[in-house]
């Protein structure tokens, strides 16, 4: 395999064990040739079978456990830089909590504190968007706290409601609450707020407009800011079919990548206003009615599906390991092709493409041969190839269950 910068000076650290945490060691092994070690009680088998993981086992995930085994990697690395990373919320705030206690050798590219929260805040990163000049859909914001009646809301049904800040709420979703809701009246609205305050949910919720069209309205950018604050990532993709099981509701798993010039510019200049450092995934959605393009979120990571990058040539972890290591904060990068990412079979994801238009474009890319799944990795296992493709499989049952069908709304 031909690698983008054989090097033998880094260690990647990966906190995590599922689909993402794969990927970012498979970019990691295509830029640079190394093996990733994967911090986590257990992982998903594409992992534990593959050739360039190394699993390090911890009795938990809490911080006294993953501090001690990145203390250990790093002494037995102790030529090498330690590169410690992580695509969830939780292990993003762990790494924070944990970095200044940390060997020398171990480099932990975070944003700043503060911007993170702010923008991990959807009711802070609406008012950024505006002040930016960027469009943002109807929104109300919703306190839980207390015991005071909830007025209703004044925006027109069906609506969507959603957690402002999902650090506040990842934890109710393993009790059974969804990370969206889609209401068709005030009284299921009511019913939500009764049932998120007997769960002890004291937090603020947005009432948002509903954005009418299917999954296929949806673009997704990934950018990355330099310790300089340049834009020297940029990569786009029109999304086709996102996950509709309640606790992954949102997350894209069949894109088609795609240079997005004039999203880059708006999102680079809201990016540069704050200061903004690393990684930055944002979600935008097309209203098929007016043409708007409105910016939904921002999470503060690499995101789930970094490899649709590396799949239309520009590697994240290559562009992060220039700039924190070798101080190249100033090339850019950009994606200038069409490629199908998908984590659904073909097939399916072709199944809820509903524009001709678009339908002639999935065939043609298919056909061309620019197709890429992130577990499909030629270099790596059989097994663990094998293990990917039964959970691409998976996903026809998991769709049959929650979204047989397209639908003009996405729910």
């Amino acid at each position: 395999m031909v690698f983008l910068m054989k090097r033998n000076d880094i260690q990647p650290v990966i906190l995590g064990g599922d689909m993402s945490t794969y990927s970012l060691a498979r970019e990691f092994y295509e830029a640079f040739g190394v093996t990733s070690v994967v911090i986590g009680m257990d992982a998903i088998s594409v992992i534990k079978k593959s050739r360039f993981v190394r699993m390090h086992i911890v009795e938990n995930n809490g911080q006294a456990s993953v501090e001690a085994a990145i203390c250990q990697i790093a002494g037995q690395a102790a030529g090498k830089k330690v590169l410690v990373i992580a695509n969830t919320d939780d292990r993003v705030e762990l790494i924070e909590n944990i970095q200044d206690r940390l060997p020398a050798n171990v480099v932990c590219p975070l944003p700043p504190h503060d911007l993170m929260s702010e923008v991990s805040d959807k009711v802070r990163f609406q008012q950024l968007c505006e002040s930016y000049g960027l469009d943002v859909p109807q929104t109300q914001i919703v306190s839980l706290a207390g015991s005071d009646p909830i007025e209703p809301t004044n925006i027109p049904f069906p609506l969507i409601a959603k957690p402002a800040a999902s650090s506040e709420y990842n934890h109710f979703i393993a009790q059974g609450f969804q990370k969206i809701y889609f209401m068709h009246e005030q009284a299921e609205l009511d019913r939500l707020w009764a049932a998120l305050r007997e769960a002890g949910f004291g937090g603020e919720f947005l009432v948002q407009e509903l954005i009418e069209g299917d999954d296929t309205y949806m673009d997704s950018l990934t950018i990355y800011m330099s310790r300089e604050g340049k834009a020297t990532m940029l990569s786009g993709a029109h999304v086709l079919l996102e996950d509709h099981a309640p606790t992954l509701f949102g997350n894209p798993v069949a894109m088609i990548t795609k240079p997005m010039p004039d999203l880059w510019e708006k999102a680079v200049r809201l990016l540069e206003g704050i200061g903004w450092y690393g990684f930055a995934n944002i979600d935008i959605k097309r209203d098929p009615k007016t043409g708007r393009k409105l910016f939904l979120d921002l999470n503060p990571r690499v995101g789930a599906n970094s490899f649709y990058s590396a799949a239309a040539g520009v590697n994240p972890m290559y562009v992060l390991v220039r700039d924190v290591i070798d101080g190249d904060g100033a090339t850019q990068h950009r994606i200038d092709k069409n490629v199908l990412y998908h984590r659904v079979p073909v097939s399916l994801a072709r199944r809820y493409v509903r524009d001709p238009e678009l339908l002639a474009h999935f065939d043609a890319v298919v056909a061309a041969g620019q197709v890429a799944n992130p577990s499909r990795c030629k270099a790596d296992t059989a097994g663990s190839r094998f293990a990917g493709l039964l959970m691409e499989k998976n996903f026809i049952r998991k769709f049959a269950k929650f979204y047989p069908e397209p639908t003009d709304t996405s729910f």
